[in-house]
């Protein structure tokens, strides 16, 4: 199960809740005092911090919180460390399970709160999901990025003006904010009003141009780069569709994602041919792709180019000689 995209609080939680402090582990079978198991806890914090920041596995981790959890189920810090774990591990209803103790013990804590209500939304338990984001808020209001997975349920309940509400409040905390821009575009695409649709393309353009560009959020430009184009061509504006993701870098235009995008709305464009051309130009860039020889000589005969579709048939062949798609290109070509 993936975890939804606009749900950016657990990922700062992590970072947040997380000890750093480093230890060498012990055996954890022996029965340990309250002050073993919050000592190893602690080295547990830490190498769980630096797996998530190194983008490692976590997976070592679970049984050495486990049998620490076992042995001290009234831990707080261990309930919720068991949590993260599992939330990362993609595995929500233990998380929620795990999380949901901790709160037990002590309600209070924020990021607990934000944990909790993350791993209830994976669940589509939509009331709790609701209920532990806006104990996060309450507990700490001015804090922007709780208000984000707070709007998130809002926009999936179809509240709009609510979830706009909380997302200028958000932005009032913190302009330099991406995400907020990016989840109010959804609002005013879900509203549907008239004007609206102006609206959602402003605050997507400006969600796009508040993004770092760096390699850490390359992936999601090309997910807001690729909201934005869709925006243009809902309007019927594919010129400007195309405009967009012409502007990623060569890495992300030539992603079989956005080569598809980027060919259906030349072609609506009226520019078929062209949508070949991005599709060659990208198989100069990976010349053992077949399938972008075989999409570029589809697409030139869609738009009449015969003699370029032969050319990328003839590539294919010498790539891919039993590609499925030769029989069918050759039997088009004239």
């Amino acid at each position: 199960m993936k975890r939804p995209l606009s749900i950016l609080g657990a990922t700062a939680a992590v970072l947040l809740l997380m000890f750093g402090i480093y230890r060498v582990t012990r055996p954890q079978s022996a029965l340990m005092s309250p002050e073993e198991a919050q000592a190893e806890l602690e080295t547990l914090g830490g190498r769980f911090t630096a797996a998530i920041q190194n983008k490692r596995d976590v997976t070592p981790l679970l049984e050495p919180v486990r049998l620490i959890v076992a042995q001290h189920p009234r831990s707080r810090d261990g309930q919720t460390l068991l949590g993260q774990i599992y939330l990362e591990l993609e595995n929500p209803e233990k998380a929620y399970d795990a999380l949901a103790t901790a709160l037990s013990i002590d309600p209070q804590g924020a990021q607990l709160q934000n944990l909790a209500g993350t791993a209830a939304m994976m669940l589509d338990e939509v009331t709790a999901g609701e209920s532990h984001h806006r104990l996060a808020v309450q507990q700490e209001p001015d804090n922007p990025e709780l208000l984000l997975p707070l709007a998130d349920v809002l926009i999936k309940t179809a509240r709009w003006d609510e979830a706009r509400d909380i997302l200028l409040r958000s932005l009032e905390l913190d302009l330099t904010q991406h995400a907020p821009h990016a989840a109010m575009s959804d609002v005013f695409v879900g509203r549907g009003q008239e004007g609206d649709s102006t609206l959602a393309i402003e605050h997507m353009e400006k969600a796009l141009a508040k993004l770092p560009l760096t390699e850490e959020w390359a992936e999601d430009r090309v997910i807001y780069a690729r909201k934005l184009a869709r925006l243009f061509a809902d309007r019927d504006e594919p010129i400007e569709a195309v405009a967009v993701l012409d502007s990623l870098s060569d890495a992300a235009r030539f992603s079989p994602e956005v080569l598809a995008d980027m060919a259906g709305y030349l072609d609506a464009n009226g520019q078929t041919a062209l949508a070949g051309l991005q599709y060659e130009m990208a198989l100069a860039e990976r010349p053992a792709e077949a399938r972008y020889a075989a999409e570029a000589a589809r697409w030139y005969l869609a738009g009449g180019d015969a003699s370029a579709a032969r050319a990328m048939l003839e590539r294919l062949e010498g790539i891919a000689p039993d590609h499925p798609a030769i029989t069918k290109l050759r039997a088009a070509l004239p």
